[in-house]
């Protein structure tokens, strides 16, 4: 009798749930647009139609959130002695909430923009350096113990090669493939 009785419940539930089935391409077609056009700020009426603007409006906002949040609760939020005794962990959220909303709403369209240049310029330099100043100091560091030998001189022309390759492919995109 009760397998009888949940396999009618689950019978029922698999039925009912068709229709949502056949809805869940569209709500995931536009999840990942409307999520965007939450931090596109079109809904307030200003003119960014850039979609990378948008998501970096997101991203900052959960920085800035997580900023507030930890500074407030860090300093004494949800009790203890501290500046921030004063808020709980529920008010701190709020608060730090509040004030990502805001400083996410106000920042230009430019500065967006500039920073995410900076940032990526950043990240290339690390990208692109952290294999040319390994390589130079393999170069200069090797062999570590004892006198040169044939395979260290070989692996040191073989670096020096490799290295080229390397400083040469980046005057190319840098050249070619640059902004300019």
């Amino acid at each position: 009798m009760k397998k009888q009785r949940l396999m009618v419940l689950f019978l029922l539930l698999a039925l009912s749930s068709i229709p949502f089935a056949t809805a869940l391409p569209d709500l995931l077609g536009n999840l990942g647009q409307n999520v965007i056009a939450l931090g596109n700020l079109s809904w307030l009426g200003y003119s960014d139609s850039n979609l990378v603007l948008g998501l970096t409006r997101i991203l900052i906002w959960i920085l800035v959130f997580t900023l507030f949040f930890a500074l407030m609760t860090g300093l004494g939020g949800g009790g203890g002695t501290a500046p921030m005794k004063f808020f709980g962990r529920k008010q701190a959220a709020i608060v730090a909430a509040i004030l990502a909303t805001i400083s996410v709403i106000f920042i230009p369209a430019n500065l967006l923009a500039a920073t995410g240049a900076g940032w990526a310029t950043l990240v290339a330099f690390v990208l692109i350096g952290a294999p040319v100043v390994g390589l130079a100091f393999l170069l200069w560091k090797s062999p570590w113990e004892g006198e040169e030998t044939k395979f260290t001189v070989f692996l040191k022309m073989v670096l020096c090669l490799l290295l080229f390759w390397v400083l040469s492919a980046m005057k190319y995109h840098l050249t070619a493939l640059g902004v300019g």
